[in-house]
This record gives C-alpha cells, structure tokens and sequence, in this order.
C-alpha cells in the first residue's frame, strides 16, 4: 500500500470545496466530516482497523491535496490498557494456578509466579503495538484511496 496520496485538480475556490463535501456530508455520503478542521479546508474520517485517521483536505491553486493522520486518543487509551491490565493478570493467574498439585510443586522448588508472568506478557507489547499501528495506517490509507477516489468526480477540474 502506497502512503502517497493522489491530487485532484479543481477549477472550484475553497469555499466551493468545503460546500460540496458539506452537502455531501449531509445526504450521508461523507461520514466524519468537518468543514473547520485544524488543518486543510476540510477533513473526513480515514476508517482504519484497529484504529481510524482523519483525512484531511488542503486546498491550493488548482487542485486539491490531501494528507492522513493516525488519530492519537484511541491509540492511546488502548497502550495505556494494556499496560494497566498487565500486573492484575499475575496475582489472577497465580490464584488460579495454585490450584493445581503440579503448579504447586514448582513453587515449592523456587518458582514464583511473577518470574514467568512477567516477561511473557511484557515483551510481546512492542511487537503487539508495532503491528497494530503498522495495520492501522496500511487501512486508513486504503481507505483514504477509496474516498479521494470517490470525491474525484464531485471535486474535479470539469465540474
């Protein structure tokens, strides 16, 4: 998947753009779509899995350009989760281990639970984060594609 997104030329001013994705907007057909975003002209939601992105649109002379951004808050609450829900799993897991004469016999021996709950539940969040992100963006640019796609007979240069 490419991070390049393509141009539309436009013939249209700003205001006519942020019009046209407005109306759209209001039959239904531009999900997310906000006409004063902090940047660009205009923005619209970037669905991506597991986490979506806005995209937003920029207007210059001409033609219309488009960049995507990861939204940050869900992101962030979901890191912020999965750390906090790392420590209540030992003492839940241990519990449940005790019950077992096997398990048992291993503490007996020295091994606490906390020296193999730990690393094996630790070490795999960078790789779990790194993949999650990596999928997310290939998403939000898929879909990104497919909207620009979409919007380029509405917003193009012989409109």
């Amino acid at each position: 998947m490419t991070t390049e997104l393509p141009d539309i030329p436009t013939a249209s001013d700003a205001d006519a753009v942020v019009a046209k994705l407005r109306n759209r907007s209001k039959r239904g057909k531009l999900p997310g779509f906000n006409g004063s975003p902090s940047e660009g002209v205009a923005s619209v939601a970037a669905y991506g899995t597991p986490f979506d992105g806005t995209l937003f649109v920029h207007h210059e002379p001409g033609r219309l350009r488009f960049q995507v951004r990861l939204n940050q808050k869900i992101p962030a609450i979901f890191a912020v989760i999965l750390v906090l829900t790392v420590w209540p799993g030992m003492p839940l897991t241990d519990s449940f281990l005790s019950n077992f004469l096997w398990y048992e016999k291993l503490l007996a021996k020295g091994l606490e639970t906390w020296m193999w709950y730990v690393p094996t539940t630790i070490l795999p969040l960078p790789f779990v984060w790194r993949t999650a992100i990596k999928k997310s963006r290939a998403s939000i640019y898929a879909h990104a594609h497919e909207t620009i796609e979409k919007l380029r007979p509405l917003l193009g240069a012989d409109d």
